[in-house]
């Protein structure tokens, strides 16, 4: 893409579309923001759509933690987990470790789901 390609007003509405502050929640450690998640529904599933930490925290099973009580919220409410992100993300062996499994990809992104539900 070439930078004269870029459209300010589009990238500023893209961005909107996608940040929707009540979504948000930060991950707080001893006091302060090492990171923040965004987490949407639909009527059969929880996206986790963001989900950041600081260098300095990754590896210490924060993400791990945040996932897994995603996931067990989603079950609770009889929902299932998807996300999507970059390819060449290193969370990629987190999320296969917990048991998302990929559903498909295109040219910038892997999308993998969890099963908390029976299908049917």
């Amino acid at each position: 893409m070439s930078l004269d390609a870029w459209n300010a007003d589009e990238m500023e509405m893209a961005f909107r579309s996608y940040f929707i502050p009540d979504e948000i929640k930060f991950v707080t450690l001893d006091g302060r923001d090492v990171g923040w998640f965004q987490v949407s529904e639909t009527d059969h599933d929880v996206c986790i759509d963001q989900l950041y930490l600081i260098r300095g925290v990754r590896g210490q099973g924060i993400g791990t933690a945040l996932v897994k009580a995603i996931i067990s919220e989603a079950a609770d409410q009889d929902k299932n987990v998807c996300l999507s992100f970059v390819h060449g993300n290193p969370a990629h062996t987190l999320y296969r470790r917990l048991g998302f499994r990929q559903v498909s990809e295109d040219d910038t992104k892997i999308h993998m789901r969890y099963e908390t539900r029976q299908a049917g």
